[in-house]
């Protein structure tokens, strides 16, 4: 195999990336982190289960966002307050989310879109990823996580800076997508996140971003040895099949006309 050059530990899993035409699918069977609850000897993990899921790399996140914000500003506050009601989702407290609730909810996706799309969204993470690069090309839907222990401007929680064993390390991959399609393949041992317990305007915020299209957006950690599994383009989709992963054609089609250019 020729040497490839890259900026990432993982010399094959970034080369295979970037032999990935933008758009083709990309399997990954990996566990899912979870979350911790409880304290002391009660401390368990919830939601980590064992999935494989197909995402759609090489989109605009732009025009991602660009679409959200379009499908949230066609949405009746009523209806969602209506249906959420039918539906029985309420706040952390067991109280129906009202329409205030909803209203705010809205107001504040809105607003978040319109600072991305402005390019005035700050993210407290930013400076700790670079582009995945090989070859002296950027790979799309791919970064890399650095070390910033040299940085007098911010904490570098590092695994080796931070001693937390579950932090990530120098030098990994994280890939970012669109998810089309995920089965389990292992349900977390201790069972699904536990029921939110926050405001009803956050719960409300947390619906009705999952139906957009950037709450298909995920990203995924790939630490070099670590335990999971990538595969891209027809090997990805050979064996999503023999999971039984179901990708949604109308997911697919959506994903496709993000496309960045």
């Amino acid at each position: 195999m020729t040497a490839r050059n890259t900026n990432a530990t993982s010399v094959t899993t970034a080369a295979a990336l970037a032999d990935a035409a933008p758009g083709r699918f990309r399997g990954l069977i990996i566990r899912k982190t979870g979350v911790t609850r409880g304290r002391g000897a009660a401390k368990q993990v919830y939601g980590d289960d064992l999935v494989h899921v197909v995402i759609f790399g090489g989109f605009d996140y732009a025009r991602l966002v660009a679409r959200s914000r379009e499908q949230l500003q066609a949405m009746n506050p009523a209806d969602l307050v209506a249906e959420f009601a039918r539906k029985g989702i309420v706040d952390g407290k067991g109280q129906a989310i009202r329409l205030a609730d909803v209203c705010k909810a809205v107001a504040d996706l809105d607003a978040s879109f319109e600072k991305t799309l402005a390019g005035t969204n700050t993210s407290t993470v930013e400076h700790v990823y670079e582009p995945l690069v090989v070859d002296g090309k950027a790979v799309r839907g791919g970064k890399v996580y650095r070390c910033v222990a040299n940085d007098p401007t911010h904490a570098c929680k590092c695994r080796d800076c931070s001693g937390d064993a579950k932090a990530p390390v120098d030098g990994q991959i994280n890939i970012s997508g669109l998810k089309i399609g995920e089965t389990v393949i292992d349900a977390a041992p201790n069972g699904p996140i536990p029921a939110s317990k926050s405001r009803a305007d956050v719960v409300a915020k947390r619906v009705i971003r999952s139906r957009l299209p950037v709450g298909r957006y995920v990203s995924y950690r790939l630490e070099a040895g670590g335990d999971w599994i990538l595969r891209v383009g027809p090997d990805a989709a050979t064996a999503a099949t023999k999971d039984g992963v179901t990708c949604d054609p109308k997911k697919v089609e959506a994903a496709a006309a993000l496309m960045a250019g």
